[in-house]
């Protein structure tokens, strides 16, 4: 059987490898150029869903008998990059407050395109960004609990990937699943038809659009898979030595149409997160110096965290996003230069005016002082 072969695995490897390399290497240029911390933190994270889709794709291809962990791996990071997604909107436009400024006192307009055709009139108000948040968050917190659940099911031969007999746990996981992937992404649509306008300076159709289809596309192929095995187009193998499940045979296709697409997904990514907007025409002195810290400032935790605690506590309409981002930035920015605001603060500033990084006041001092 094809799938099962090695020329898929050797397909599938190199298209993993190239797409893996694309995305690291723009990756790496945002890190040399780590002038926008708060918007450029949450774009590292999306663009890590490349590698991490198209390695662990290849890894469950080569190792079909112990797929089901890796694609967990890969299942609750897309869980994280819908949240991060959001997070990177937030950011463009300064934060909650900024947003409401914005959107207080207009309605989400009924269409059946968004699911509020049949609904009363939704005010845009801080319940609504309060929904929109609380939605992708959920999904960050079902996702992991899923694929815990999975992986019991599947050590005790209770899983039985793509078969939906209500016998086995893959039905009732996937229904949960779809449940909550369902409510994160419906979030992320009423965010972007409310603010869409004041986003056009930032491209957001086209970044949408590519992170839903990462997503979608393997949820709609999970699902064509499945159709294909109960009209038994795709049947199990049956060999001398073992036999080969049509769940197996069909999360090998999943994994190899997964690998192909990450390598074009990577080209996209690249348009759809261009790096040359926080690239600055300098000597790249110290770069090197501060990459180990721009690591570690993508990879804390504590904003998904603190973000969790406000937005599901009683005491959400005191809280502000923006505010907090701009602390947390202005601490980052004091580890890496002195208290002073430094020029590249202020280009940053100048070339991103809505990503609260420093104040007017600053900018035009700073900017002078250089001049």
């Amino acid at each position: 059987m094809f799938i099962l072969g090695s020329a898929p695995q050797v397909l599938g490897g190199l298209s993993a490898i190239a797409a893996s390399a694309i995305t690291c290497h723009q990756i790496y240029q945002h890190l040399q150029n780590y002038f926008c911390p708060s918007q450029q933190r949450w774009i590292i994270r999306i663009l890590s869903i490349v590698p991490i889709y198209a390695l662990t794709s290849w890894f469950s291809l080569m190792m079909w008998k112990f797929s089901i962990y890796f694609v967990s791996i890969r299942d609750v990071y897309e869980a994280f990059v819908i949240y991060n997604f959001l997070c990177l909107c937030y950011e463009y436009l300064g934060g909650e407050n900024s947003i409401l400024n914005e959107i207080q006192g207009k309605q989400l307009p009924t269409s059946w395109m968004t699911g509020t055709c049949c609904l009363p009139k939704i005010d845009y108000d801080i319940q609504f960004l309060r929904f929109c948040k609380q939605s992708t968050l959920q999904f960050c917190v079902v996702k992991p609990i899923v694929s815990i659940i999975t992986i019991i099911l599947e050590a005790n031969d209770k899983f039985h990937e793509n078969n939906l007999s209500p016998k086995y746990g893959y039905l009732y996981v996937t229904i949960i699943y779809n449940i909550s992937v369902t409510l994160a992404l419906y979030g992320l649509v009423l965010f972007y038809t409310a603010t869409r306008d004041i986003l056009k300076p930032y491209d957001p159709l086209i970044k949408f659009c590519m992170v839903k289809a990462i997503i979608f596309a393997s949820f709609w192929q999970g699902f064509l898979l499945s159709f294909l095995e109960l009209i038994k187009v795709i049947k199990s193998r049956v060999d001398e030595e073992e036999v080969i499940t049509v769940g197996e045979i069909s999360a090998s296709w999943q994994n190899f149409l997964i690998c192909m697409e990450m390598l074009v997904s990577a080209f996209l990514l690249r348009t759809a997160f261009p790096c040359t907007v926080y690239i600055k025409n300098d000597s790249g002195a110290n770069r090197e110096q501060s990459l180990r810290t721009n690591i570690r400032d993508t990879l804390n935790p504590k904003y998904m965290v603190n973000d969790y605690i406000h937005n599901f506590s009683s005491t959400y309409s005191s809280y502000a996003l923006g505010n907090q981002s701009a602390q947390e930035d202005s601490d980052f920015d004091r580890r890496l230069a002195s208290p002073e605001v430094t020029e590249d603060e202020a280009w940053a500033a100048q070339a991103h005016p809505k990503a609260n990084l420093i104040t007017n006041d600053h900018l035009d001092l700073s900017l002078s002082r250089s001049a």
